[in-house]
């Protein structure tokens, strides 16, 4: 038989039930009341992370701003009497102790979370690099063994196997032809790389330098006694040569000079003997054609200076002698005519113009050759008066009587101005 309750501890009862819900109730609370104090926090560290501020949790005083609905008041409250006045007299002061813990632990989980996360990026990220520092030296190292391996086993099959190493010099044939003909690069470097391979392997072996120079000299033998270009062309260099070495060197010079005596002292026999004979002989007819020619030579050129001598001498032997009857001016041999008046004188010719013909004989005589220059000759015939003629105005004073006794020469010599002939 079940025992009823009483009203008392029924109400007993009730009492529990509700301060457990009250309880649950404010637990639920605090909870939501925590996640919303944690999403701030994250939103203040995050706010503050983004300025470069440093937040550590010891040395600087944590503040809650305005817009925050949660007054928290300061850290460091224990040191400030006033807070410490408002916070005993609010009813609230244990709920905002619990607030400013709540996000004062939240700040310090994010960071050293934060810090954690950092240091194992790093770590990391340095273990990544000396990995792969290690798997690049492994894989140099596995390259150069497989490179090692794999050269041997070319060698091997390319001393053993004939088919194989035929393929591969026709390869390296063609790829060196097509490489030379296509690039020049290419074509340059390999035929320096030759060049440096035969000096070095001339240089250092005895025996390849040897057999070099006999097939060196064969060749030249065989393209000098075939080849009459080449031939000439060796000789011209040769001579060339020896006359710059026979003129820049004195020790050549005089070795020179000495094995050539030495060779005509010592080379005496009969042949060599009528040889010279006939060069000294043949010297000697040399040396008399020379001199006739040089005396007919002589003779040739003396008869043509004696000729020119002459001529110019008969040039110079007159001089402006000769007066035109026209302007009264003195002139060479060539630069006049003899005047006739028939030649001059025409029916249809005007009256200033018979005048002018018949004035000019007045100053001359019958007996004397007359004489009319070229300029003056063209313009009677033309009919015109000449411009420097004596009728236009251009006659001097009379000749005195002393100056007319004079010769050609003392007047030439007393003359202001002297013609030359041109």
């Amino acid at each position: 038989m079940v025992r009823k309750k009483s009203a008392s501890s029924k109400t007993k009862t009730r009492k529990e039930a509700y301060k457990r819900c009250q309880q649950l109730r404010l637990n639920a609370i605090h909870s939501w009341r925590i996640l919303i104090l944690a999403i701030k926090a994250v939103k203040k560290f995050l706010s503050f992370r983004h300025n470069n501020a440093i937040i550590t949790s010891g040395s600087k005083r944590f503040c809650i701003l305005q817009s925050d609905s949660i007054n928290l008041g300061y850290y460091d409250y224990r040191n400030n009497t006033t807070v410490q006045n408002n916070f005993f007299n609010n009813n609230n002061c244990t709920v905002q102790f619990d607030d400013l813990h709540i996000v004062k632990d939240t700040i310090k989980k994010l960071i050293s979370r934060v810090c954690r996360l950092d240091y194992e990026r790093k770590r990391q990220m340095k273990n990544r690099k000396l990995k792969s520092i290690s798997n690049s030296i492994i894989n140099s190292d596995m390259l150069i063994e497989k490179q090692c391996r794999q050269r041997i086993w070319s060698k091997i099959k390319y001393s053993q196997n004939t088919s194989f190493r035929e393929d591969k010099i026709q390869r390296s044939i063609t790829y060196i032809r097509n490489n030379c003909h296509n690039n020049d690069d290419f074509r340059m470097r390999e035929n320096k790389r030759i060049r440096n391979h035969i000096l070095l392997k001339y240089r250092n072996d005895i025996n390849y330098r040897l057999e070099n120079n006999t097939l060196a000299s064969r060749r030249i033998l065989n393209k000098y006694h075939n080849n009459l270009d080449f031939r000439n062309q060796y000789k011209e260099r040769e001579k060339i040569r020896v006359l710059q070495r026979y003129h820049s060197d004195h020790s050549i010079r005089l070795k020179m000079i000495q094995n050539a005596s030495n060779l005509y002292r010592n080379n005496n026999t009969l042949m060599k003997r009528n040889s010279r004979q006939l060069y000294k002989q043949r010297k000697r007819i040399l040396k008399k054609y020379s001199i006739v020619q040089s005396h007919t030579c002589t003779l040739k050129h003396r008869n043509l200076y004696i000729e020119s001598v002459k001529e110019f001498r008969k040039i110079i032997k007159e001089g402006p002698d000769y007066i035109c009857i026209s302007c009264g001016i003195s002139l060479f041999r060539h630069q006049v005519l003899q005047f006739f008046e028939e030649k001059y004188l025409k029916k249809n010719m005007s009256l200033k113009m018979t005048t002018y013909i018949q004035s000019c004989l007045k100053y001359t005589y019958s007996s004397e050759q007359r004489w009319i220059c070229k300029l003056c000759s063209d313009k009677i015939k033309k009919q015109r008066l000449s411009s420097r003629a004596l009728m236009n105005k251009l006659e001097v004073c009379e000749i005195p009587s002393e100056l007319k006794r004079l010769n050609n020469l003392e007047k030439h010599l007393i003359a202001l101005r002297l013609p030359f002939m041109s």
